[in-house]
């Protein structure tokens, strides 16, 4: 049969639409030799249904590898996501759960990074556990995507991690033990952070314990620290669903922001695949997520010039001409309350190693108390007596710096044990506020809630204790105006602040939303701005709520404090780590 020009023409062009677009080149994950690869696995072997048409899915990895999806200049968000396809940690499902995503996020002007990691699971791993390796090219993944925002044009800031199936039980396994990294350092991409500033779970699996399936996998550490978390899966996927849910359950208990989206049908596996049935619609559901979260918010790049072509700093910043957020300590699990002494010395916490440290003003640090009652949030009183939040007990202390010897001066209320109290700052008249949120903690040896809310309270310079304001979800960091006027309380639980008038006698009146942001702790400067910790930033706002700056930091910030011999450095807690930078404001109060 002889074929006529146009029906060639017609086979040429099918034959093109066929071929899969050259994917962007792929770059080495490891700088020489894999952790743990010991040579035993076969070639790497992909299955490619149509000659030269796409690669369906990959398995024998034993060379990582990363692809990186850039988006056109004109659409770029400064955002990235590290991209794990599904598999069964047996293969990657290297199509519709990889090359299509990261061709969807360059469409919305995001940095995909797909990252190919070690399958199947190797002969010598145990078979009751997630394969060590995955999450070990994970984090890697992370770190040098990190380590490469300058280069790549990104926000070192907004790189967050999407997978599917068995890639997001990795995806969730690497947003949960960001603080214990699985290796040892490769090079210099290791110093940055294996953390992602968000989640996306897709159908995940494994997240359920196998042998005590009412809890979460023994790996899923969910934390405060965790990440947001977007989710997406079918209501007839059970093994997802039923994880998914426990998740978001822990997610909701920690006060970590989540989305969750659940389609009456759509199965397992169902991708980046195109059509009109809603569960195919999850893509625009979680773009939508990301906008509204601010990891889309288009800014200046890392790289960029500020607008207007001007390098001169940012007026509205409170941080000094020249100055860097710079590192004074780290080498601690997790650090909290940071509060300056009438002297400008920074007592802070490791609240898993049961210390309060301190850092003077000479740039020495020492220990101050050890153990320490598990104390959360600190501030100093006139009087010059440190307050603590013990969470061991659930006790709020008074503490004679001078003799270390703590005084209990809140251990109930109404005769039922609190939440936990979690920050505290002492009024100019010796009246004391304290946020009680409910975080249950692996050390504690009490049961269930046994408060009827979680608030904030009031506790009057005669000793008498009163909940100011139970109406929270979930509530936080928590500070006061110089004059004693204002009171500031951040609700983690319904991402926002919220202020109030201080009446005489200590009540709370006027309830207002302040701001829409959740906060680990504050402080206010002498400008009257306020500052809040959120992700790996601490946001400034102005006394009209509206923001007015943001200071990046290395790690996910937990709370800050103005500290120094002139009160003109703001300390910050963050992950593992104190940092400081010089300002040109003051302190608002000693807290």
């Amino acid at each position: 049969m002889t074929r006529t020009l146009p029906a060639l023409a017609l086979l040429l062009a099918a034959t093109t639409l066929t071929r899969a677009a050259d994917p962007p080149p792929a770059l080495d994950l490891w700088p020489g030799a894999v952790p743990g690869e010991k040579g035993n696995v076969p070639e790497e072997k992909l299955t490619q249904p149509v000659p030269n048409g796409p690669i369906k899915s990959v398995t024998n990895v034993s060379k990582p590898t990363l692809t990186v999806y850039r988006p056109a200049k004109d659409k770029d968000t400064g955002a990235a996501v590290v991209i794990a396809p599904g598999g069964g940690y047996n293969v990657l499902a290297w199509e519709h759960e990889g090359t299509m995503v990261g061709e969807w996020l360059q469409s919305v002007g995001v940095t995909g990074v797909l990252v190919k990691y070690r399958v199947p699971r190797r002969p010598d791993q145990a078979k009751d556990a997630p394969p060590v390796g995955a999450l070990q090219d994970a984090q890697r993944a992370l770190s040098v995507t990190r380590a490469k925002a300058k280069e790549w044009g990104i926000d070192p800031n907004r790189i967050g991690m999407l997978g599917f199936s068995a890639g997001g039980h990795l995806t969730a396994w690497a947003a949960t033990n960001s603080d214990k990294r699985a290796y040892e350092a490769a090079d210099d991409a290791d110093k940055q952070s294996c953390r992602p500033d968000f989640a996306v779970l897709i159908y995940p699996g494994g997240l359920v314990d196998k042998v005590a399936k009412d809890k979460l996998a023994a790996e899923i550490r969910v934390s405060k620290d965790t990440p947001p978390c977007f989710f997406a899966l079918a209501y007839n996927d059970n093994g997802p669903l039923d994880g998914s849910l426990k998740m978001m359950a822990a997610l909701k208990q920690a006060g970590v922001t989540a989305e969750l989206h659940v389609y009456s049908a759509g199965g397992h596996g169902f991708g980046m695949r195109a059509g009109e049935k809603p569960h195919q619609t999850w893509p625009k559901r979680c773009e939508e997520w990301m906008r509204a979260e601010g990891f889309l918010a288009a800014g200046t790049k890392p790289d960029a010039p500020k607008p207007g072509g001007s390098e001169e700093e940012d007026p509205a910043s409170p941080v000094a001409p020249g100055a860097k957020v710079e590192k004074l300590a780290g080498g601690f699990k997790f650090t909290e309350g940071p509060a300056p002494d009438a002297d400008g010395n920074v007592y802070f916490t490791d609240q898993p190693n049961d210390k309060i440290l301190k850092w003077d003003t000479d740039g020495k640090l020492t220990t101050f108390m050890e153990p320490c009652g598990r104390s959360n949030g600190l501030c100093f009183d006139k009087a010059g007596f440190l307050w603590a939040c013990a969470d061991e007990q659930n006790q709020l202390w008074k503490i004679d710096v001078k003799t270390k010897e703590k005084t209990v001066v809140v251990k109930d209320h109404g005769g039922k044990l609190l939440n936990g109290p979690n920050d505290v700052w002492v009024a100019p008249d010796g009246g004391a506020y304290f946020t009680d949120p409910f975080y249950k903690r692996g050390y504690w040896k009490r049961g269930a809630q046994e408060q009827d809310a979680r608030g904030v309270y009031y506790l009057s310079p005669d000793g008498k204790l009163a909940r100011a304001d139970g109406d929270y979800k979930q509530p936080n960091g928590v500070i006061g105006s110089a004059d004693g006027k204002k009171l500031y309380a951040a609700d983690i639980g319904a991402n926002k602040t919220n202020v109030y008038d201080v009446e005489a006698g200590g009540a709370l009146k006027n309830r207002k939303t302040f701001c829409e942001s959740g906060s680990d702790g504050m402080t206010t400067d002498d400008a009257g701005n306020v500052y809040l910790t959120r992700g790996r930033a601490v946001l400034v706002f102005a006394a009209d709520g509206k923001k007015v700056a943001t200071i990046d930091v290395p790690e996910g910030a937990t709370n800050v404090c103005f500290g120094g011999k002139d009160a003109a450095t703001l300390f910050v807690t963050a992950g593992t780590s104190l940092y400081a930078v010089k300002t040109k404001v003051k302190g608002g109060a000693r807290q």
